[in-house]
């Protein structure tokens, strides 16, 4: 009678120690799992952005930007340097400055006061009315064609189809203007400066 106590005692914790070792198992696949998972998902992350007024949606990840995000940061950078007055200059250049890449903070710096000072000495306003947007996702470049117009005092001074550049910098998420300038339409990405 104690031997078969023995061997039923026996057969019990046999299966016991099977059953802990196909639960044991279980769980460290299930662990091996997830840890592929975490791994594949580190570092690829996405923020998906909405604008003030909803039109789309843009997103940004740890290596890249969307499309629609390019397009429509060029566009408000654009507006806050060329639809500009005497009266808001110094509040839009600091605005645009906001976003500067660091290592071009002081060249840029430069030229939106420059132009600022010049708005201010002859008292006069730009308005740039886009037409056509063209990108370079590849180099974060986005080239706006439109028509720019002058104003000296409330007449209006001047037309001019204009065509501006501007350069982005991918850091932490964030994009940061690295350059702004007048281009060409028949050379929009200003191939010619070995960019």
């Amino acid at each position: 009678m104690l031997f078969r106590n023995y061997l039923s005692e026996q057969a019990n914790a046999t299966q016991e120690i099977r059953f802990m070792r196909i639960l044991l198992a279980g769980l460290l696949l299930v662990i091996l799992v997830v840890a592929g998972v975490v791994l594949k998902l580190v570092g690829n992350e996405k923020t998906v952005l909405v604008p003030p007024e909803i039109k789309r949606s843009f997103w940004v990840s740890g290596n890249a930007v969307s499309r629609e995000y390019l397009e429509d940061m060029a566009y408000w950078y654009a507006g806050l340097a060329l639809n500009i007055t005497p009266a808001v200059s110094t509040y839009q250049n600091s605005l645009f400055l906001k976003y500067a890449a660091p290592s071009e903070f002081g060249r840029l710096q430069m030229e939106m006061g420059a132009r600022a000072d010049f708005l201010k000495k002859n008292n006069t306003a730009t308005q740039f009315s886009v037409r056509n947007i063209t990108l370079d996702e590849k180099t974060l470049r986005v080239a706006l064609s439109g028509t720019l117009f002058t104003w000296a005092s409330d007449k209006k001074a001047g037309e001019r189809q204009a065509t501006y550049l501007v350069g982005f910098k991918h850091m932490n998420g964030r994009l940061y203007v690295s350059e702004f300038k007048e281009t060409s339409e028949q050379n929009p990405f200003d191939s010619a400066a070995g960019r």
